[in-house]
């Protein structure tokens, strides 16, 4: 299911628009345009292209049969017991071609240790990062806008996945439902600071500062996805129905994810400190720049491409 949801701050832009295509930001290597993928297929063409070519008449066969397997898993998740969904999401990580190698598995909260970091953060790579972690969280909380709750199946679906549903207009309200869910479970909450998705190739777009100042500590998690193929999973302005679909088509995803030593607001920092602190750390084990862009931005850069596309 997708992932994607508003972000709870209202961020102000930073960038300053530089002749026909380029954005820059203060004190920044990394230009916008460097956080995302611009097309489906990879640059330059090589052997993998002609490689990737030949074995597409073998993935549009399976492209079907993967598909009634994750179907059929999402049905009976929405109507069987709650219990289910500890079986249902290994086998959705595996009718999804998801690999996964796990670091640093010592810095998972426990299951029942309400003192541990209740809180993981993540960067943001594809719109199927949460099934990754699938194999290591028997339970977890997402966080989505209200609306949702009201989208017939969707909704229904969210409220297996423990859903904190948050009003993303009243910020205060928003804090209160989600402490209140934090302390009713030991469940963490899964959570992708950045709003949206990039490349994961050059830096991290700046971290919504709403689950730093909660008063919990975090659990770090750098997310890696080493991609082989010759063909990107999200390039900016792709709908979530094209990614699926070649997300489908690729034989299998191959992720690296290292949890971190937990981390804790200090006595003199504020949440946008903290917030700052933490996409450093997560960044520095990546090799990656913290940047100061945003989703704001982000989606301010997407409208621009699109504008001189219409042109």
């Amino acid at each position: 299911m997708p992932q994607r949801i508003k972000l709870l701050e209202d961020l102000q832009p930073q960038f300053s628009f530089d002749g026909a295509t380029t954005f820059t930001t203060i004190e920044s290597k990394v230009k916008i345009e460097q956080l995302f993928n611009h097309g489906r297929w990879k640059l330059p063409f090589t052997m993998k292209h002609l490689l990737f070519c030949l074995y597409l008449p073998f993935g549009i066969i399976l492209w079907p049969i993967r598909l009634v397997i994750i179907v059929l898993l999402f049905s009976l998740t929405l109507f069987l017991p709650k219990s289910f969904s500890k079986y249902s999401k290994p086998m959705t990580k595996l009718a999804m071609g998801i690999k996964t190698k796990y670091n640093g598995l010592e810095n998972l909260p426990k299951k029942g240790d309400k003192s541990g970091a209740r809180i993981l953060v993540c960067n943001h790579l594809t719109d199927f990062d949460p099934y990754p972690l699938f194999g290591v969280l028997e339970e977890n909380h997402v966080m989505v806008g209200a609306h949702i709750k009201d989208v017939p199946i969707v909704g229904k679906l969210y409220e297996k996945f423990n859903t904190i549903y948050v009003d993303q207009n009243n910020k205060p309200k928003a804090r209160i439902d989600v402490l209140n869910s934090l302390s009713n479970t030991d469940f963490p909450l899964l959570i992708y600071p950045e709003g949206g998705l990039n490349n994961g190739k050059t830096g991290l777009m700046m971290f919504n500062k709403f689950v730093f100042g909660l008063g919990h500590s975090i659990c770090p998690i750098s997310m890696k996805l080493h991609n082989d193929w010759p063909v990107e999973v999200d390039y900016i302005n792709s709908s979530w129905f094209k990614n699926f679909f070649w997300w489908l088509l690729i034989p299998y995803h191959n992720f690296e994810l290292t949890f971190l030593p937990h981390e804790s607001i200090k006595q003199d920092e504020t949440d946008s400190e903290f917030a700052t602190r933490v996409q450093n750390i997560i960044a520095k084990q990546l090799g990656l720049e913290a940047t100061l862009f945003n989703y704001t931005q982000k989606r301010q850069y997407a409208k621009h491409l699109l504008s001189l596309k219409s042109k």
